[in-house]
């Protein structure tokens, strides 16, 4: 695999002719951060192609290894071939399709009061039958204006309905109902302006490839950078070393975000005018994949979106997490996310 030259590939590209190029333009993982953890179903179920094109994909330089007779791969590269494939087919291209569709819309429905009835689904890619404790992030709607009722946390067996984690079957579930509505503001420091801009730039360009990368890599906002990826956790946390460096307030916030398909996202906040501002390059970017205009991207830059849910967890924390005897685990989740009609006052 090969260091891209730009943005990925358009989502005309087919069959496996597409799969392959996606797999000469993504970064590759690095070495010191592999964890090969994703069994052959579960990403199947992720890139949503046919086993032969994962057979090509394996033969063209596809990394994974083989555990007798199980082939493993790891997670984040089976995730970025997915997203730059233009299969339209795969998880990620789906979630971002539909999750930003309302970038395109009239700027009056990314403020109007909604609804949404949330799941959190936790798995755990070690042990099916793992019973470790979970914790999920309380919900902070009430910062953005929301409210949320309801919230539930069931640890233990979950009745999914037939729903699964990237293939592995769900052990722990967060439940809510949310009412949710955006604000227009409008960030005045030239800083953060100069900062949010040049960072979208990057992306724009491929300078900063936006893809998925592994927990330790996207923590790490220098490392991140060195390996020439981006992603709304490491944008978040380098634009909030920025800020405050500069002396500004600012401190970066995970949630979810919110539409026919729900995902975990991550953005940073910095104060002015006496009120937290929403600076989110990342939430710009993939509007402007969808079509959106200018004017989306400057609502990027200090507005609340409708879509947003904040819970009371920094974007380098998990939204979901457990342990194996008292240690950090790895963890899949995945949100489902129902829009209700009646708007909850």
């Amino acid at each position: 695999m090969t260091r891209p030259t730009g943005a990925p590939a358009p989502a005309g590209a087919r069959g496996a002719d597409g799969w392959l190029d996606a797999l000469h333009r993504i970064v590759p993982t690095p070495d010191r951060y592999l964890r090969f953890d994703t069994d052959r179903d579960s990403a199947l179920a992720v890139m949503r192609c046919s086993p032969e094109v994962l057979d090509r994909l394996m033969e063209a330089g596809l990394r994974h290894r083989t555990e007798g007779d199980r082939v493993l791969f790891d997670d984040s590269d089976v995730r970025n071939v997915a997203a730059a494939s233009g299969s339209g087919g795969s998880v990620l291209e789906l979630v971002q399709r539909y999750l930003f569709r309302f970038a395109v819309s009239d700027p009056s429905e990314w403020t109007d009061a909604r609804a949404w009835a949330i799941r959190n689904l936790g798995a755990c890619p070690d042990d099916p039958g793992c019973r470790e404790p979970w914790q999920f992030a309380p919900l902070a709607a009430g910062d953005f204006a929301g409210r949320s009722w309801d919230e539930r946390v069931t640890d233990g067996p979950v009745d999914a309905r037939g729903a699964t984690v990237d293939g592995h079957p769900p052990l722990a579930e967060f439940t809510a109902t949310v009412r949710t509505v955006g604000a227009v503001r409008r960030v005045r420091d030239p800083l953060v302006r100069d900062a949010f801009h040049a960072s979208l730039q990057e992306m724009r360009t491929g300078r900063m490839y936006y893809q998925a990368m592994p927990t330790e890599l996207r923590n790490d906002p220098e490392a991140a950078r060195a390996n020439g990826t981006a992603n709304c956790i490491s944008v978040s946390l380098h634009l909030e070393r920025v800020f405050t460096d500069a002396g500004l307030e600012a401190r970066t916030r995970k949630g979810y975000l919110m539409g026919i398909l729900g995902s975990d996202h991550s953005w940073v906040e910095v104060r002015e005018d006496g009120e937290w501002k929403v600076v989110d390059p990342v939430f710009a970017l993939l509007g402007l994949r969808q079509g959106a205009s200018e004017e989306f991207v400057e609502f990027c830059l200090g507005s609340v979106p409708n879509r947003l849910v904040p819970c009371d967890c920094p974007a380098d924390l998990e939204t979901v997490r457990h342990t194996h005897q008292q240690s950090p685990a790895p963890t899949r989740n995945v949100v489902l996310v129902n829009p209700l009609k009646e708007i909850p006052s």
